[in-house]
């Protein structure tokens, strides 16, 4: 399978169209991270009433041992404190479930955004890439196996617009017919982005 094509027209449009797809991901994939960013500023609030409420809860049950060394009604003193801690704790993981909940909603919003556009992109892109890349290489072997230029004449007189065919001969059946197949056999070739001869290392 080839990745670009041999000719210098073909390959520099193979480049621009894959430096333009590479260019597209990374701009959408900058796109989802910065919103990702700001969706997660959204926590912001969370983190300060877990803060808040971890700290209430903290200071509640400190107050709560202390109040529990009371002598006679220390014991009792302590049931209030205990539910007001609690509260704090349930505070705190209001906030740290917020938190997560930001963080969930900024992560499919970033994933989404990015990959929408991209994956579009691809589903067009791609295929097409691809289709080449398997039709080249495999002319590519034809031609260094010395596969005949019959062979490229003949797909050239079937694949190619008559205007191209006319460009080449006058008369495309009759250079089948007379063995001039060279011409036809580069038309082929170089639609394909191949040369007619391989380049000698």
């Amino acid at each position: 399978m080839k990745l670009y094509a041999e000719t210098a027209a073909l390959r520099a449009r193979q480049l621009l169209g894959d430096l333009a797809v590479l260019a597209w991901t990374a701009a959408w994939v900058a796109a989802g991270l910065g919103l990702y960013r700001l969706v997660e500023k959204l926590a912001v609030p969370g983190q300060r009433v877990e803060q808040a409420g971890s700290a209430f809860a903290g200071d509640v049950a400190e107050i709560q041992q202390k109040v529990g060394r009371v002598p006679v009604v220390g014991g009792e003193l302590r049931d209030p404190f205990g539910r007001l801690a609690g509260a704090g704790r349930a505070l705190a993981d209001a906030g740290a479930t917020q938190q997560e909940v930001v963080h969930q909603l900024a992560l499919w919003l970033g994933v989404t955004v990015a990959a929408v556009p991209v994956l579009a992109l691809l589903l067009v892109w791609l295929p097409r890439r691809l289709a080449w890349a398997k039709e080249a290489g495999a002319a590519s072997r034809l031609r260094a196996a010395g596969a005949d230029l019959e062979l490229f004449a003949l797909r050239a007189v079937a694949n190619r617009p008559l205007r191209d065919l006319h460009r080449v001969t006058p008369d495309p059946a009759g250079a089948l017919r007379a063995g001039d197949h060279t011409g036809l056999a580069e038309l082929e070739l170089r639609a394909l982005g191949l040369r007619a001869q391989p380049r000698r290392l």
